[in-house]
């Protein structure tokens, strides 16, 4: 940012561009005045995609007329859409002072940040260089509102304002991008805090289920594909008798050993609690310290055994 110059803002998600976390993020920002908003996000909801990148072919975007910002739907993946945000050709050069990825319905916390692809929008920027903050509400259907995502939304506004006035004095470390995680109950949060990443907290089933549509009417499985001329063609046939479907099912752990983790500053137990989580992330996986005396260990025994092997 240039002396007095009002900062650009790059929004996208997981969700699509159509999606009210989206449209309330961009509403937010817009109405304070302070910065350019600018919306790359995908046609689709591309949500558990993570970092998927399209390599092999074009994609495409086209401009969506959203009040106050210059957006584009994007055939693409989060990390697409980030990435051709910040390399400028579709805003005229212009490159985001920070960017924004969500606000997704749905939290990202523990190991569900690995697949995230609100988080992978945000990490994407952080790899090329630009700040960037992740930000999902912790939606429970039956119990949530559109109401509460809005609120979600302004609840972030202060980190988002912070970020911004840290990226103007040159203060914002590089080394990091950030990852905001909003309770259910957001209207009586407790207030942000300081978090680390947490093992996961929940537990993956699958049942058998007829077909591949599932109860609610949602394709479990993506029957088309299109290839680079444009072609649509069948990726797998219609169900039939000879084929098995199932569709996953994700729960809390009741596993009390499984959930426990040593300090209190956990992502999702600090969303529990009732906080506003915030995760200083890096696209960098950190090992856990106690297993790498076993693998200094490990790795002579293997060049040991193949030599002896190859004898």
């Amino acid at each position: 940012m240039d002396g007095a110059a009002s900062p650009t803002v790059l929004v996208t998600n997981d969700d699509g561009i159509d999606a009210a976390g989206l449209r309330f993020l961009v509403q937010a920002l817009v109405s304070t005045g302070r910065c350019r908003v600018l919306v790359c996000a995908p046609a689709s909801d591309q949500s558990g995609v993570g970092h998927g990148i399209t390599w092999r072919h074009p994609i495409s975007a086209k401009p969506v007329h959203i009040d106050g910002a210059t957006a584009f739907a994007i055939a693409g993946t989060p990390a697409d859409c980030t990435s051709l945000g910040i390399y400028g050709t579709l805003f005229n050069g212009i490159i985001p002072d920070l960017v924004l990825s969500g606000i997704n319905a749905g939290s990202n916390c523990g190991h569900n940040i690995v697949c995230s692809g609100t988080v992978a929008g945000a990490r994407e920027a952080f790899m090329c260089g630009v700040p960037s903050i992740a930000l999902s509400y912790g939606w429970v259907p039956k119990k949530s509102s559109i109401h509460d995502l809005k609120l979600a939304v302004e609840s972030c506004l202060p980190i988002i304002n912070s970020v911004l006035n840290e990226i103007r004095n040159k203060a914002f470390p590089l080394q990091f991008f950030l990852n905001i995680a909003v309770p259910t109950d957001v209207s009586n949060h407790k207030g942000f805090k300081l978090t680390k990443q947490g093992k996961s907290n929940i537990k993956i089933f699958w049942t058998q289920t007829s077909s591949g549509v599932s109860v609610d009417g949602d394709a479990t499985a993506n029957m088309y594909t299109q290839d680079t001329t444009g072609t649509t063609k069948i990726s797998c046939s219609s169900p039939t008798q000879e084929q098995l479907w199932s569709k996953k099912i994700v729960r809390n752990s009741e596993n009390k050993s499984e959930k426990e983790e040593e300090g209190d500053d956990i992502d999702w137990q600090a969303l529990q609690e009732g906080y506003i989580a915030v995760t200083p992330l890096s696209a960098l996986s950190c090992s856990e310290i106690d297993t790498v005396p076993y693998f200094r260990g490990w790795l002579p025994r293997v060049t040991d055994n193949s030599c002896s092997s190859s004898l």
